[in-house]
């Protein structure tokens, strides 16, 4: 069974617990300290993706905007691959770093800029808009607001995004470990009633890295970006699965693929290489029973929140109905 590293990490702004296998808390924006950097670095799958599309994306010539550029790796490599200038943004102060970086590397042509998408200006309308924007389950870090106001403001007309698309993607879990961590409360352990909190850890959505064996192998797209021409933060997604066996389902897991260009996908799913990013996992309190054959409707709410996004899901079949929904300012 896939487990989360046993010591405390940052993964890109979600603290994951010492032990166990998932963390069950709001996603924290970090991008001060290193740790974060450091992990999407060793993420060799998202920066050799990066890597590639950027090659095939950036002509000679082309003004390029790295928004949100951390340590400006994205930066190094469109400079590389042609590009005249490169306007580095990032509102961290890993943007004091990214300057060095750029002068020890011979770096000539990258022009590093403190700000963030709300309130940077750049000098010029760019050709190409790189940013690796995307969260866990692509909106944890409420970044695509900001760069679409970037993108109407300063990509020129006949310009190109990196990523071009998204899409989200749900399978269903089929192991009732999650069920059993998440009910230790409702067993009286240490002999205590915890009764006024035993639902609580099915209120919020995990991050895990969930094993292609904890699923079942049939999975739907339940939505999808084009961001040349998304206008915000979809907020209804839905679709719908055939089982093809009989099963119980013991919650959904959420993950996200990037179409970077033409030729480059990045997959966060469990049944690709393993990325930086983990998948959601969206719990019920009680299995859902399915048959074979059985459609089985998915339904999936983002809810605007002050600082992270909340959520609503439900699975439902011919008779029953599992649902279930993350805290919002109202419950506090």
């Amino acid at each position: 069974m896939a487990q989360v590293r046993a010591h405390t990490i940052e993964e890109r702004g979600v603290r994951v617990a010492r032990t166990g296998r998932a963390a069950y808390a709001a996603p924290r924006m970090t991008y001060d300290t290193i740790r974060s950097h450091l992990e999407m670095l060793q993420d060799s799958v998202r920066t050799k993706a990066y890597r590639s599309a950027i090659q095939e994306v950036v002509r000679p010539g082309d003004r390029v905007l790295d928004f949100g550029c951390g340590t400006g790796v994205l930066s190094i490599f469109a400079e590389r691959a042609g590009a005249s200038r490169v306007y580095a943004v990032d509102r961290s102060r890993m943007i004091s770093a990214a300057k060095v970086i750029f002068a020890e590397n011979g770096c000539r042509n990258i022009e590093a800029m403190p700000g963030d998408g709300e309130q940077v200006q750049l000098p010029s309308e760019v050709d190409v808009i790189v940013s690796e924007w995307m969260g866990h389950f692509l909106f944890a870090e409420q970044m695509l607001e900001p760069l679409l106001r970037l993108r109407d403001e300063f990509l020129r007309k006949g310009g190109r995004m990196i990523p071009a698309s998204c899409s989200l993607h749900i399978g269903l879990v089929a192991t009732n470990t999650y069920l059993e961590e998440l009910s230790f409360l409702c067993t009286q352990p240490y002999g205590i009633d915890f009764s006024a909190v035993g639902d609580w850890p099915f209120r919020e959505v995990g991050m895990l890295r969930i094993a292609p064996t904890e699923l079942l192998p049939e999975t739907v797209c339940v939505g999808g970006l084009d961001l040349q021409t998304v206008t915000g933060t979809p907020r209804a997604l839905s679709g719908t699965i055939v089982s093809a066996k009989d099963a119980s389902v013991f919650g959904l897991c959420g993950w996200f693929d990037a179409q970077l260009s033409e030729s480059v996908k990045l997959s966060t799913s469990p049944f690709s290489p393993a990325t930086h990013w983990l998948q959601f996992h969206f719990p019920f309190d009680r299995p859902l029973d399915v048959r074979a054959g059985e459609p089985i409707e998915l339904e999936l709410e983002i809810l605007p929140m002050q600082g992270q996004s909340g959520y609503t899901w439900q699975a439902r079949t011919a008779n029953t109905v599992r649902k279930g929904r993350t805290w919002t300012q109202a419950d506090m």
